[in-house]
């Protein structure tokens, strides 16, 4: 098939609001009588809540209200109902919000905080999931056994485990009798900071006459609605969330996070929108934090360099509550093998409540994680064995006819994995611009990870499309998918545009979501947009199609398979000077008499996956992904002896993404995830003290890459493998950029130093420690 506009390098479609600021975000909606709150959060990360006083705070001139934890007794969550908006008798990390004042300006709602006593009784607080698994840990939850939650969580009441998946395939203790290699080894992710651009920002209103308003950057809007709806025992049709512009995400905002909160805050002023927008050291201490994992493999290998069995112990730090991480969980229980053909697996997977913030979705949504340690212990099993990296990994990668983790069969259309691994390996054998005659104190070295990435969903994840054609010979397209950054709304533009023959720029993508009028979706994660959402408007397209071609075979009295559309134009194949505008039938095109012909053009459509189910409790095996998407990573890097400091001169992806509906946003997608993946390698950690405070709470003490930091090259290189179910052929690739650059860049600095590090991140201090242990420092 030829495309016109599908893999096209179309500049994205809100570019031009963002440059000039006409693009409004939360912080920009302001509304009439809106109050202003500020929250009093928890100065301990474990301790029982003995006495609230907020007399003196309601007594401040301009103070509406004071809210607490007893104002609302209700536990919320999605997937495991075990929190609550505000605390309630205990608090479980420091930052949670214990207490809120609402008043007529943000200055007063702080000054009154300040005055809210609050009287502690501290309990021992534990940060580390491994040590909080243990039988003799303080118990973070002691009401575990209570809590509701949906089908495949698994808690462990009288423990801190809040969910256990396990996946047993074939026979583990055969392969490891049969071994010639056994390698075991411990890993650690620490826990990181999404830092999105905007804070997190929302504003409720409440109204006397029934129903709420919320106004707020979310990526779930939908999964927002739901909540607040259960909350206040409220038809959902009286719940609206309203999405503007969201600033960056990168998962943070797709979990409910002070939404709720904030419709408590509503409901006490009923009448008057409450706004709360964070502050930077507020989305540190009070939202959702990423990553944090402890990972044990153990892995049976042949001595031709077969992987013949793999046993893995996974520990997730959960933070205070564990709603948001149960299916990071699962998703990387089952992912942790990475891309490879094992037979014999035994996977146990822990969500472990800790007193640290709760950990939500980050970019990658346990695939990081499990890739740091599933692809620094391939490499090791390969220098072990004396094979290549590379050749280690073609001899064990998934193709067509093998089967995965979870005994789901690998296709043609799923990808070539192989092709993405050799396309990585040739890349780093090509210097860089840098000279090659290094001094004594500096080495060099590259090293590469693969990778393979499900998008961990519900279910029933859902989508839908609207296209409503214009009297202009334009089209609009409405979704209930967010655009937060990542150009989504431009290649949904584009794959609408292919199907209606139109110019790109005759496509007008709605740019808010507005859980009134927009379409029902899921939510905006697991790299599923382009995909799931593409088809939803793929197929509204085609639906709006259909409609132009029979309303205007009727009006020229020949059949529908007669007519063409070219260019906002519809004709005659063999005459193509007999036709008319598609303008003309937007509406109902008008005979001369005054007759309409047919009724408004309006395309619809909606898409969910079929067939995916939960998890066998017992194997953990069964049709739970959708979709795949495999890829390689490289880095070559320096090191320096003497100071310990990495400078990263070269990251590769190569990564098969079906067709690449807009290679000018997927690369940009993909160079943004490589860098900031590359400061979860260098530099990127959450430090808690004993007492479970946060220590590096600001982006004074919290490093991220800068522009100084940036690579000297960034290599893109897309392998198409049209993928069966895909608009166009297209999957999803927004996150993919993030799973295998650290171990990639781990692997080169082994190459470089012969050290291997098991630890993240690879700091000065740390490469320092590591070159005096092995006495091969200055």
């Amino acid at each position: 098939m030829e495309f016109k506009v599908v893999g096209q390098e179309v500049l994205r479609s809100d570019s031009i609001d963002k440059v000039t600021g006409q693009a409004k975000f939360v912080a920009d909606i302001f509304l009439p009588g809106m109050l202003y709150a500020s929250i009093l959060r928890s100065t301990h990360a474990h301790a029982r809540i003995l006495r609230v006083d907020t007399s003196r705070a309601m007594a401040v001139p301009g103070v509406k209200a004071v809210v607490t934890g007893d104002d609302f007794t209700r536990r919320i969550g999605v997937c495991i109902t075990d929190q609550y908006p505000l605390a309630r008798d205990k608090v479980r990390f420091m930052g949670e919000p214990v207490a809120a004042v609402i008043a007529t300006s943000e200055d007063i709602a702080m000054r009154a905080r300040d005055l809210i006593e609050v009287e502690y009784e501290p309990l021992a607080a534990v940060t580390d999931p491994e040590v909080a698994a243990r039988p003799e840990a303080p118990l973070i939850h002691e009401e575990l056994a209570t809590y509701k939650h949906l089908p495949g969580i698994f808690p462990r009441p009288e423990t801190n485990i809040f969910h256990h998946y396990k996946l047993r395939r074939g026979d583990v203790e055969r392969a490891f009798n049969e071994a010639d290699l056994i390698v075991e080894n411990r890993f650690t992710f620490p826990p990181n900071q999404h830092v999105a651009l905007e804070p997190h920002g929302a504003m409720a209103q409440m109204h006397p006459g029934g129903g709420m308003t919320i106004w707020c950057s979310s990526q779930a809007p939908f999964i927002v609605r739901h909540t607040l709806a259960r909350m206040f025992n409220l038809p959902v049709s009286k719940v609206r969330v309203v999405v503007p512009y969201l600033g960056g995400g990168f998962g943070g905002k797709s979990d409910v996070t002070i939404e709720p909160l904030v419709g408590v805050l509503a409901a006490a002023v009923p009448g008057r929108p409450v706004r709360l927008v964070l502050k930077r050291e507020e989305v540190f201490l009070g939202t959702v934090i990423g990553r944090g994992l402890i990972a044990y493999f153990k892995t049976a290998v042949a001595r031709d360099g077969r992987l013949l069995g793999e046993k893995i112990v996974l520990y997730w730090n959960g933070g205070g509550y564990g709603d948001y991480a149960v299916n990071i969980v699962t998703g990387g229980g089952h992912n942790s093998p990475g891309p490879y053909a094992i037979e014999n697996l035994w996977i146990d997977s822990y969500g472990v409540y800790t007193n640290t913030p709760p950990t939500g979705a980050y970019r990658g949504y346990g695939h990081p994680e499990v890739h740091w340690a599933c692809e620094r212990q391939r490499d090791i099993i390969a220098h072990r064995l004396g094979i290549s990296p590379a050749e280690f990994r073609l001899k064990n990668c998934l193709r067509p006819g093998k089967v995965n983790s979870l005994g789901q069969v690998i296709e043609e259309h799923n990808g070539k994995l192989d092709l993405c691994i050799k396309a990585v390996a040739t890349e780093l054998k090509v210097p860089t611009a840098q000279a090659e005659s290094l001094p004594w104190y500096r080495r060099r070295g590259t090293g590469l990870a693969a990778f393979g990435k499900s998008p961990v969903m519900t279910t029933n994840a859902q989508s839908g499309a609207i296209i409503r054609l214009n009297e202009d010979g334009t089209a609009t397209v409405s979704v209930g998918a967010v655009e937060m950054g990542q150009g989504t709304y431009t290649a949904l533009g584009q794959i609408a545009a292919e199907v209606l023959s139109l110019p790109v720029d005759k496509v007008h993508v709605v740019p808010f979501v507005d859980t009134e009028v927009s379409p029902q979706e899921w939510q905006t994660v697991a790299s599923h947009t382009t995909w799931a959402v593409g088809t939803a408007v793929l197929e509204a397209a085609r639906d709006a199609l259909k409609q132009i071609l029979a309303a205007a075979a009727e009006i020229m009295k020949v059949k529908p398979e007669e007519l063409e559309i070219k260019e906002g134009r519809v004709f005659i194949k063999t005459r193509p000077e007999k036709g008319l505008p598609i303008g003309q039938l937007a509406v109902g095109y008008t005979y001369p008499d005054g007759k309409t012909a047919n009724d408004p053009i309006i395309g619809r459509a909606t898409f969910a996956p079929r067939g995916l189910t939960y998890p066998d409790p017992e194997t953990g095996q069964g049709n739970c992904a959708a979709d795949w998407t495999y890829g390689c990573q490289g880095a070559e890097i320096e090191v320096d002896l003497r100071t310990g400091e990495i400078e990263v001169l070269k990251l590769v992806t190569a990564i098969d993404p079906g067709r690449v509906i807009n290679p000018l946003t997927a690369r940009g997608q993909l160079t943004g995830a490589m860098v900031q993946a590359m400061g979860s390698a260098l530099s990127e950690k959450l430090i808690f003290g004993s007492n479970g405070a946060m220590r590096n709470s600001s982006l004074t003490d919290y490093k991220i890459p800068t522009a100084m930091d940036m690579p000297l090259e960034l290599k893109i290189i897309f392998i198409e493998t049209p993928d069966q179910s895909g608009p166009f052929g297209a999957r999803g690739l927004g996150e993919h950029g993030a799973v295998s650059i650290p171990p990639a860049i781990a692997n080169a600095l082994y190459a470089a130093l012969g050290i291997d590090f098991y630890e993240l991140p690879l700091t000065p201090d740390a490469v320092l420690g590591a070159l005096k242990n092995s006495g091969k420092g200055c």
